[in-house]
């Protein structure tokens, strides 16, 4: 049986290749897999939509009024972001938009900024279309952050669009207002678009709140932002996520998805609506206090292990500096794991800079550490 040519553009994903060595015995700090239980309140209100007497039926391909509305309603009390209904579309989870959004907006040979270390998903969906990844550097000198000045010297007249991510995955780095409105005023500049990736906005600590960049002046004119159901209600498992910002852009990812699936369901459509108008703060308190004590604890251990970091103020991981003796990030996993039966994730998965670096998941069970 012969496949398509273009398997051999791209690699199979980093967690799916995990998957595999993973043992009961073994002690995973690989995925970012949200396991705090949803709120009860809100499982409760799924069963009783899913039993309402049209929750069968098709959903269609944009959003009913139910979750529009409830969308629109906390963007403005959350950002002080206000948003149309041809402003937004549900999502199948966050990785929906991620791997279709290049369909919307690159033609083959077109390039697509990418940072490194980043989210393996932003990379090979672009690859399997003929784009053209160009990527950009996260580096420790610079605390993990854009540099506007590198980002010059990347743009061509085929670049489309940026990935922009923060809280980000792998590393844990924030972005303040300012900071993103510099990365809006430099995309602008150079006629770029902006995809913002912000799945962890609900995510944060230390008193830190992520923002939006469609809070930046203008920014809604070049950008969409995707967040996730996923990390903010711990429904990852019910893959819902949404888009938000410039129309066209919407548009254009809508008929994309229009060819790829048939819309969010509508018992999913209701939960996400009940779940943003009816944000439970003290459940979402105890999920951040919960993550935060396993961050704190986790990061002891991993001092015992002779790695390096500073605690993250956002997303699930800790983003860690492997000791100089270990040859890179997947031997010393590799080690690990046969040594002591511990799984983390090698930073070189996210691009060559993490080459030196592991990722450590911080949702995970932690009573063998106490």
């Amino acid at each position: 049986m012969k496949v398509a040519n273009r398997l051999n553009l791209f690699s199979e994903y980093i967690f799916s290749k995990l998957e595999k060595k993973i043992t009961n015995k073994v002690l995973n700090f690989g995925p970012g897999n949200p396991d705090v239980p949803p709120n009860a309140l809100y499982i409760n209100k799924y069963i009783e939509f899913i039993k309402d007497k049209k929750a069968h039926l098709y959903p269609g391909f944009s959003a009913n009024e139910e979750f529009s509305n409830a969308l629109i309603n906390w963007y403005q009390k959350r950002f002080a972001v206000e948003l149309e209904k041809s402003e937004l579309l549900p999502l199948l989870g966050a990785k929906d938009g991620v791997s279709h959004l290049p369909l919307a907006l690159l033609d083959s040979k077109d390039e697509v900024l990418v940072p490194d270390p980043g989210y393996p998903a932003f990379t090979d969906p672009a690859l399997m279309i003929g784009g053209k990844v160009v990527y950009y550097d996260l580096l420790e000198e610079n605390d993990f952050k854009i540099s506007i000045k590198e980002l010059g010297g990347k743009v061509t007249k085929k670049t489309k669009f940026i990935w922009v991510n923060f809280p980000a995955n792998p590393t844990g780095q924030i972005a303040t207002l300012s900071e993103l409105e510099e990365i809006v005023t430099f995309a602008k500049s150079h006629n770029i678009l902006i995809v913002y990736d912000n799945a962890y906005s609900e995510i944060t600590f230390d008193g830190f709140s992520a923002p939006s960049i469609l809070q930046i002046k203008g920014a809604k004119e070049i950008s969409v932002e995707i967040g996730s159901f996923s990390k903010t209600f711990s429904f990852a498992g019910f893959r819902m996520g949404w888009i938000v910002g410039n129309q066209k852009i919407i548009a254009a990812l809508a008929k994309v998805k229009s060819q790829m699936d048939s819309g969010l369901s509508l018992p999913l459509q209701k939960l996400g609506a009940y779940a943003l108008t009816h944000f439970d703060n003290k459940w979402h308190k105890q999920m951040i206090e919960s993550y935060k004590s396993r961050r704190d604890k986790i990061a002891k251990f991993l001092k015992t292990l002779g790695l390096e970091f500073s605690l993250p103020k956002g997303a699930l991981y800790i983003w860690a500096k492997i000791p100089p003796s270990s040859k890179n990030s997947e031997d010393y996993c590799m080690k690990l794991l046969e040594e002591k039966q511990i799984l983390l994730t090698p930073g070189s998965a996210f691009g060559k800079n993490g080459d030196r670096y592991v990722r450590v998941s911080i949702c995970v069970n932690i009573d063998r550490l106490l």
